[in-house]
């Protein structure tokens, strides 16, 4: 596993899924250690996880939810309202629907309530 594959695992603190109709929703709560390899200068003396990284983090838990690795593909409607620091606990909601050979992962990323983060990635998968 990839170094920032495997932190961003044991980043992840809980999650869970749950099988709709037609989708999966998914939760999630991860918390980034200061050690987190991406803060490494972004910044120094104020550190903030990068807009990849929560995407990427998106991602990860998509992969758990649908079972397969993904690859990302576009974005839509992206906003990230608030800059996540070291140790804050984020909660991630996604709801994953069928997408051609893929999904479309609508997602939130919140912080004590406050969305840090919200829109639509479309994930590719090899085996659908």
């Amino acid at each position: 596993m990839p170094a920032i594959e495997e932190a961003l695992h044991n980043s992840l603190r809980r999650w869970q899924r749950e099988q709709r109709e037609g989708e999966i929703a998914a939760t999630g709560e991860f918390s980034f250690a200061p050690t987190f390899p991406a803060f490494n200068g972004h910044f120094p003396g104020q550190p903030i996880l990068p807009a990849v990284v929560q995407l990427a983090a998106v991602r990860h838990l998509a992969e758990l939810a649908v079972g397969e690795k993904l690859s990302p593909g576009g974005c839509r409607n992206v906003k990230f309202r608030s800059a996540v620091r070291p140790d804050d606990l984020i909660r991630a909601a996604i709801v994953l629907k069928p997408q051609g050979p893929g999904w479309q992962a609508n997602f939130s990323l919140q912080r004590a309530g406050e969305t840090v983060a919200d829109g639509t990635i479309d994930l590719s998968s090899a085996h659908r």
